[in-house]
């Protein structure tokens, strides 16, 4: 199939796709070319090209994505999955009609701010919180003119300065991430949520860096 102007492989078997993202996702570092404008998305492992750096993200972010680590963010899941049942119940007792898509896409939303950033919106009973309105701004598949420059002419995407995204909403995310890793270091505050597990190896990996100098300088000194 085709994917804008480039050719995609759509794969719908489990174990071929465990061996891609798990096994074998070194074997796979190239990605759809698409303009990602002035956003930071191009520096995601699923977007940057597969060079030095993807190889650099890939040894970061591996550990932070360990069955231990994952089972441990099934808590906030089956919480969200729980109230969204329990949504789902009322308007059943009731009998009105309800737009399935929106409570799904709500459920899913909750997850990932949950799991993602370790911040509960409750997006059925919060549908104006700015993570959701920022979020939905992203996610929109409006055909703009920058998405359609971006996806089918990437080159001439780049030349003129296209902006596939509203940049308002990926400034929010990226002062979000800052501000949440800002107060997880200065109040040393634990959370089993993907910024958390990412910080904590990024720390523990560089202690370890210092470790290691230090006592190849006392080798050294020794000697």
């Amino acid at each position: 199939m085709y994917t804008f102007t480039q050719k995609v492989i759509n794969i719908n078997d489990a174990d071929l796709l465990r061996d891609i993202f798990v096994k074998d996702f070194h074997v796979w570092p190239h990605h759809l070319d698409f303009h990602l404008g002035t956003s930071k998305l191009d520096k995601s492992l699923f977007f940057m090209p597969g060079n030095d750096d993807w190889k650099r993200q890939r040894s970061i972010l591996s550990p932070v994505f360990t069955s231990g680590k994952l089972r441990a963010m099934m808590a906030h899941i089956s919480d969200i999955s729980d109230r969204f049942i329990q949504s789902l119940s009322q308007h059943e007792a009731s009998g009105e009609a309800i737009d399935i898509r929106k409570h799904v896409g709500a459920f899913a939303m909750d997850v990932i701010s949950r799991c993602g950033y370790g911040i509960d919106v409750e997006s059925i009973a919060n549908p104006n919180h700015p993570l959701v309105l920022n979020a939905r701004k992203i996610l929109s598949v409006d055909a703009s003119f920058g998405i359609i420059v971006s996806g089918l002419f990437p080159g001439l995407g780049r030349l003129i300065g296209a902006e596939p995204f509203d940049m308002s909403a990926c400034r929010y995310f990226d002062d979000l991430t800052k501000k949440i890793i800002d107060e997880r270091k200065l109040h040393n505050n634990h959370k089993t949520d993907s910024i958390c597990n990412q910080t904590s190896h990024r720390f523990h990996t560089i202690d370890d860096r210092l470790g290691k100098v230090g006592q190849r300088l006392r080798i050294r000194l020794y000697q």
